[in-house]
Parts: C-alpha cells; sequence; structure tokens
C-alpha cells in the first residue's frame, strides 16, 4: 500500500496528466532519451578531465583522481542497487498498481517485472553529481539541475518511481559520491588507472570511453550480458 507521503506527491502531479499531451509526451521521450538526459552528465564529466590541460598539473591529478574514482564507484552502485532490491520485498511501481486510482501517460517500457525501490538512476547520478562537485561547484550544479530536472523528477510524473524510491536513491548516491571524493579513497582507486594512462594513453582512453558510454545506459548491456552468463551457467548444473 502507497504511503501518505508518496500519494500526495503523485496526485499532485497526477492533476496535470492529459492537460497537455505534448508535455506528456516529452516526458516519455525523456525517460528513453539517453543524449539529452545522462548524456550532460557524462559529458561534464569530460570537460572536468581537461579543465587544467597539462596532465603534470597538480589540480588536474586531483581532479582526474576523483573523476576515475567516482566512475568506479557508479558500477559498484549500479550492484549495490540491485543488491538492496532483493533486501526488500517487491515493490510494484506506481504505473503497474491499477489499485491507487492513478493515470500515467503511455510509456514504451514494461517495468511489471522491475521492483521500483531504490531507484538506481537516482543513485547513480547523484553518486556522479557529488564526484563533479568534488572537482567544480559549477560543473556539480549543472550536474544537479540535470540529474533532478531531467532525470529524477519525470520519473515521478511518469509513474516509475515513488517520490521514496529518488529519495532513497540520492541519499545512497551521495553518500557514495561523498566517500569516492575522499582523498585517500581516491588517490587510491586511481592509482592504477591513472598510471597506465601516462604508460599507454590509447588502451587507457579507449577503456575509458567504453565506461562512459556503458554509464549512459545505466551499464544496461554489461547488466543482460550477466543475467545470461548466470542463466546459461545454471542449465549447466541442471
Amino acid at each position: 500500500m502507497m504511503n501518505g507521503f508518496d500519494y500526495s506527491i503523485l496526485s499532485f502531479l497526477n492533476r496535470f496528466v492529459g492537460q497537455h499531451p505534448w508535455f506528456d509526451n516529452a516526458l516519455v521521450y525523456l525517460s528513453n532519451e539517453v543524449f539529452l538526459t545522462v548524456g550532460p552528465v557524462a559529458a561534464l564529466c569530460w570537460w572536468a578531465w581537461f579543465k587544467y590541460g597539462q596532465d603534470t598539473d597538480d589540480r588536474n591529478i586531483e581532479t582526474r583522481q576523483s573523476i576515475v574514482s567516482t566512475l568506479l564507484v557508479c558500477f559498484a552502485s549500479i550492484l549495490l542497487a540491485r543488491f538492496i532490491v532483493t533486501l526488500f520485498h517487491f515493490r510494484v511501481r506506481p504505473l503497474s498498481d491499477p489499485t491507487n486510482g492513478l493515470h500515467f501517460p503511455p510509456g514504451t517500457t514494461d517495468w511489471q517485472n522491475w521492483s521500483s525501490f531504490p531507484s538506481d538512476h537516482a543513485i547513480m547520478f547523484f553518486t556522479l553529481t557529488t564526484g563533479l562537485f568534488s572537482v567544480s561547484r559549477m560543473l556539480g550544479w549543472i550536474a544537479l539541475t540535470d540529474t533532478v530536472v531531467l532525470i529524477c523528477l519525470p520519473r515521478i510524473y511518469l509513474g516509475i518511481h515513488y517520490p521514496t524510491d529518488i529519495i532513497a536513491g540520492a541519499v545512497i548516491g551521495v553518500a557514495i559520491g561523498l566517500a569516492a571524493s575522499h582523498k585517500a579513497v581516491s588517490s587510491s582507486l586511481a592509482k592504477w588507472p591513472l598510471q597506465w594512462m601516462q604508460r599507454q594513453p590509447g588502451p587507457f582512453y579507449t577503456v575509458f570511453f567504453l565506461l562512459m558510454y556503458q554509464m549512459t545506459v545505466m551499464f544496461g548491456d554489461v547488466r543482460y550480458l550477466g543475467i545470461g552468463l548466470i542463466k546459461a551457467f545454471a542449465k549447466t548444473l541442471k
């Protein structure tokens, strides 16, 4: 059963559903679009990466340590989100619950088999946003605006998540981002990758690009590959 906090926000937003079809369609489009939503956050990471120019600049080294550390824990944050899902009862998403009396714009994704709590989008992008704040307040504010306005709020309006899903994801993401941004942690996690960058920049930037791409698609390809391998391995044991 939906709690009062979630219901009050969803019912308020639900008043606007259907009043302006173009707006509803735009948010449905945004929920499935990576270039306009998660793309800017990825671009900000590249901006921060080359912010101080030369590799030998101490400020540049610290910045790149923070970015590498944040990106590495972003992958861990997705795994953490999946683990948290297993700790709680399956939570039906608002748009998949016919008993709540709410109506949402028709989407293009079937969410019935995906638990709502917590929001993995909120976890990962608040992790990234917190990491960017440690590098530059300006970049952090831009990333925060993008994360809240273009990524998280539309998911509440469309019934993909309850507000508490987003809030829980944001709290977890900020905590992970703060930990990754701590100087001792970032220097430790980034030590080997940055040494690899100095020795072999070609392979490093190839992997770095692929990691950034997977980040924009929420590591969906990696997750589906992992699920497929687990299922295949399970069949061999039967």
